[in-house]
């Protein structure tokens, strides 16, 4: 397996600037998805792990995927999520417990879902069979390395997350997102490339960029986090979002 900071490389270039100039994250990882299902050259079939709500949220940006495919499948596990009518096939189940036939996926992507894995090993092995030959995955999530992961596994062992977010943004499912258990086990380059072995190549992109996490701060903390992502980036420290690609 070959392993590439993909921020050094000048074909990632344009992704990482308009992070920096203040783009949303979906939009940006929607166009790196959609890159690579045009490059292959046909009606790609298209695996969404994790793919209640949208991407990311967005359900435009979603349907926007699944124009690009022959065939577009859909996983998700909570039952309470109503999945879209653009889906050709789907399960309510765990990847790693989906029947999906082995070798039929040429594309598949997840977002904000390999914070979550409290056994990551069996979604990679997953993964890695249910990809044909040269096919793609796409992963964005929280960067590990960064002091928000740290903050939110805290939260969440100590049961303070569900409450804080719901005084900071609403209720959940409702006015915010869904907050599983976090457990970060596959979230840095190093833990993936132990998981992600029997892969020809493994890339990573880190986004980072003043105010990045202020979303999940109160107001009179966002200049203290504006202040540590300054002196981050001036450092080359990480920043909050780790993009991933692996390829079969």
């Amino acid at each position: 397996m070959s392993t590439a900071q993909m921020d050094v490389s000048a074909e990632w270039v344009p992704y990482l600037r308009r992070y920096r100039d203040g783009e949303w994250r979906d939009r940006i990882f929607r166009d790196m998805v959609a890159d690579d299902a045009r490059r292959m050259g046909r009606g790609p079939t298209i695996l969404d792990i994790g793919c209640g709500r949208g991407l990311d949220g967005s359900v435009p940006l979603q349907q926007s995927i699944a124009d690009l495919a022959d065939h577009y499948i859909g996983i998700e596990p909570d039952p309470e999520i109503p999945l879209a009518d653009y889906f050709d096939e789907t399960h309510r189940a765990l990847f790693e417990k989906a029947l999906i036939r082995p070798g039929s996926i040429d594309l598949a992507f997840a977002v904000m879902v390999l914070e979550h894995l409290p056994s990551p090993q069996g979604f990679w092995e997953k993964l890695w069979e249910s990809l044909r030959e040269g096919g793609v995955f796409w992963a964005m999530t929280v960067d590990g390395r960064h002091p928000f992961a740290r903050a939110s596994r805290w939260a969440d062992r100590l049961r303070l997350k569900s409450r804080y977010l719901s005084l900071l943004h609403g209720e959940r499912g409702i006015e915010r997102y869904e907050d599983y258990p976090v457990y970060y086990r596959t979230n840095t380059p190093a833990q993936v490339r132990c998981h992600a072995a029997r892969f020809r190549s493994v890339e990573f992109i880190n986004l980072s960029r003043v105010g990045q996490w202020n979303a999940y701060l109160p107001r009179p903390l966002r200049p203290l986090a504006d202040s540590w992502d300054r002196r981050a980036i001036r450092h080359g420290r990480p920043g909050t979002l780790l993009v991933i690609r692996a390829v079969k």
